[in-house]
């Protein structure tokens, strides 16, 4: 007889889907380990600017974990304040990427601010979008909130309190600990109650009232435990009701920047606009998320474009 291959479990890294058991509440838990830390300590972000890419991330991860095709979810943050720009994403099936624009004087000046908005105190005025992009076959959909409130997680609150109407609740931690950051991540939601009669209505209310207490007594420390399963952890919360997993998304520190990507970027320009961006006949590019270079003469972009 065959041996069946040993199934991978995965402690860090990981987006766990899970219902309860009780029908109509779902949910996702991301746990994050050495993929936010390679992320984060790539660029060296200050500690604020950090935690707020890093909480980005996992909301990319929690929020990217529902797509059913290939694509890229994006969570981008623009502000007026010391955090110019927060931008996460995740390219199917588990790809992440992120960085951060900041300005270092302002960034001082607001971490001695007595402001306690975490939110409004480090972006200013300024929105937190969504974007999920399907490739060229499908729409191109955003979703578009302000930033309000004390953490990036609850301005997603926001957004689907106000435009999808879907209740949600997400949790979100980042910590550095000994020396390394990890991340972790709740989310549950109540599945839409169509075909509901008022007494199924009623259940539905309470089992949903029920799911929100209970995720919340959820921890920062249990969020970013570099021992605790994510079984473990979805069975501490929910075992008294129940809750099925179903299979695990892998998460890697994955770029999704590339020779071809760049080339096809800069061969959108004409000659002139080249000319002008070209040193010595030679332009560079520098990626953003994973600090790769790329360096192209002239003559090799006309090539490509040929």
């Amino acid at each position: 007889m065959a041996e069946m291959p040993e199934q991978k479990i995965l402690v860090d890294n990981v987006i766990q889907p899970f219902q309860m058991a009780k029908a109509g509440v779902r949910g996702r838990l991301v746990r994050f380990g050495g993929v936010v830390d390679s992320i984060l300590q790539r660029h060296d972000y200050p500690e604020t600017v950090a935690r707020f890419l890093g909480e980005g991330l996992v909301l990319a991860a929690m929020l990217g974990g529902a797509l059913k095709f290939d694509g890229i979810f994006t969570v981008q943050t623009k502000g007026e304040g010391a955090i110019g720009v927060i931008a996460a994403d995740m390219t199917t099936p588990g790809n992440m990427r992120g960085y951060a624009g900041f300005d270092a004087d302002k960034l001082a000046e607001a971490e001695n601010s007595s402001e306690l908005d975490g939110v409004s105190k480090f972006f200013g005025k300024g929105y937190i979008a969504f974007t999920i992009d399907a490739g060229k076959e499908r729409n191109r959909y955003q979703g578009i909130v302000e930033l309000e409130g004390n953490s990036l997680a609850t301005c997603m609150e926001n957004y689907f309190d106000k435009s999808e109407q879907l209740d949600t609740l997400l949790r979100v931690a980042v910590e550095k600990i000994d020396g390394k950051w990890r991340a972790g991540g709740l989310m549950v939601q109540r599945l839409p109650d169509e075909g509901s009669t008022e007494i199924t209505r009623h259940d539905e209310d309470e089992n949903w009232r029920n799911a929100q207490a209970l995720a919340s007594t959820i921890t920062p420390g249990e969020l970013t435990s570099p021992v605790l399963k994510s079984s473990e952890l979805l069975y501490k919360l929910f075992h008294e009701d129940g809750v099925w997993l179903y299979d695990p998304q892998e998460l890697l520190d994955q770029c999704s920047c590339s020779v071809e990507r760049v080339l096809t970027t800069l061969r959108t320009f004409g000659a002139t606009d080249l000319d002008h961006m070209a040193d010595d006949g030679v332009i560079t590019a520098d990626c953003q998320f994973c600090g790769s270079k790329y360096s192209f003469s002239l003559e090799e972009i006309s090539k490509t474009a040929s």
